[in-house]
């Protein structure tokens, strides 16, 4: 028996939509049997008057990752959306031990002077599977110039049975700061963070990560 079979055998079981949905759809699918702790709650992020956006010819947003596996960045045409997928975001528990996932993200964006940005919303879709007395505890965290964090944990529970999955979701700014005005580069850390815990067979698995980026003139 392989390292990881048993995850991975539970999550090819689940079918990737393409990346153009991850642009334009948000899916919150009810779990059972799911607790939250330290969730930030706070309105989304107000719509954006076309001045308020800087050209997008003149913006740039690069990611890089760690601890994530392979990992492809999607912007949207305006620099108003974003989408990261991950391929190896993935722990669990079987038969060869407990594996917990630990994934790091930097993001960067490069925009002209005189425009700045909230911390973009963070939406993490992904799967999880518990059987028996397993427990698995999801977490993500984003800073640019503060930090906000949600946690989650789920037993009793396939969520790839229900498709695409949203996990956890963190609004726009609020405790995650803003882009300093006068600046032309900021970076936004998103960490995501699954633990296994309880006794039984387990499998986690961060799909993609996709947010609003809330640009607005520095007044």
């Amino acid at each position: 028996m392989m390292r990881f079979q048993l995850v991975n055998e539970l999550l090819n079981r689940h079918v990737r939509s393409c990346l153009a949905m991850l642009l334009c759809s948000s899916l919150c699918v009810a779990c059972a049997d799911a607790s939250y702790e330290g969730e930030v709650v706070e309105g989304e992020a107000a719509a954006l008057d076309d001045g308020d956006v800087p050209d997008p010819s003149q913006v740039s947003i690069t990611a890089t990752a760690s601890g994530c596996g392979a990992m492809d960045t999607q912007v949207g045409a305006g620099n108003e959306e974003y989408a990261l997928t991950f391929d190896g975001a993935l722990g669990g528990r079987d038969d060869f031990g407990t594996y917990d996932v630990a994934c790091d993200v930097e993001v960067t964006y490069t925009f002209p002077a005189g425009y700045t940005f909230d911390a973009p919303s963070l939406d993490v879709f992904g799967d999880v599977y518990t059987e028996d007395a397993a427990v698995v505890t999801v977490q993500a965290s984003q800073s640019l110039a503060g930090t906000a964090s949600v946690s989650k944990t789920f037993e009793n529970i396939d969520t790839n049975s229900e498709g695409m999955f949203e996990l956890l979701s963190i609004p726009a700014g609020g405790q995650a700061g803003s882009a300093p005005c006068g600046a032309t580069s900021a970076t936004v850390n998103v960490q995501l963070r699954a633990t296994i815990g309880g006794t039984g067979s387990a499998s986690v698995k961060f799909n993609y990560i996709d947010g609003l980026i809330p640009w607005r003139r520095c007044q």
